[in-house]
């Protein structure tokens, strides 16, 4: 089920939070376009916005943890890695083979899933950090 933006994904962090609630946005244009059977159509845009979203928010989320010493940096940035690593191999796959339906099921999926418990699992911990440890 597709998740909306809550302020259960709030950080309190202005920035951080619009950057997310963008990211929630689009994903919702992308499930409406699966829903209408245009997925296959809407697959390109949508890895193409993950991309851009994804470097610009990380470069972001970055740059605040560095600046509050947050000691776990470069294990989030490790995860950041690993979330080009997954849509390299879906960009591969739709140069390779064109756009589909499922890839852009597969798409949806990455966007919801991984990101989505990234903000809950990881983002969420970087923050509470901060708020008690102000910028160097």
């Amino acid at each position: 089920m597709l998740k909306n933006w809550s302020d259960d994904y709030s950080l309190g962090v202005d920035e951080i939070d619009a950057q997310h609630k963008r990211f929630f946005e689009a994903t919702h244009r992308l499930y409406d376009s699966i829903l209408n059977c245009e997925g296959e159509n809407a697959v390109e845009d949508a890895m193409m916005f993950l991309e851009d979203y994804a470097r610009q928010h990380f470069s972001t989320e970055e740059l605040y943890m560095q600046k509050h010493g947050y000691p776990r940096l470069k294990y989030h940035k490790r995860l950041h890695a690993e979330y080009f690593d997954t849509l390299d191999r879906l960009l591969d796959e739709f140069r390779i083979f064109g756009s589909s339906q499922d890839l852009a099921d597969r798409v949806l999926e990455v966007a919801q899933d991984w990101l989505i418990d990234h903000i809950i699992d990881e983002d969420s911990q970087y923050a509470k950090y901060a708020k008690g440890h102000p910028e160097n």
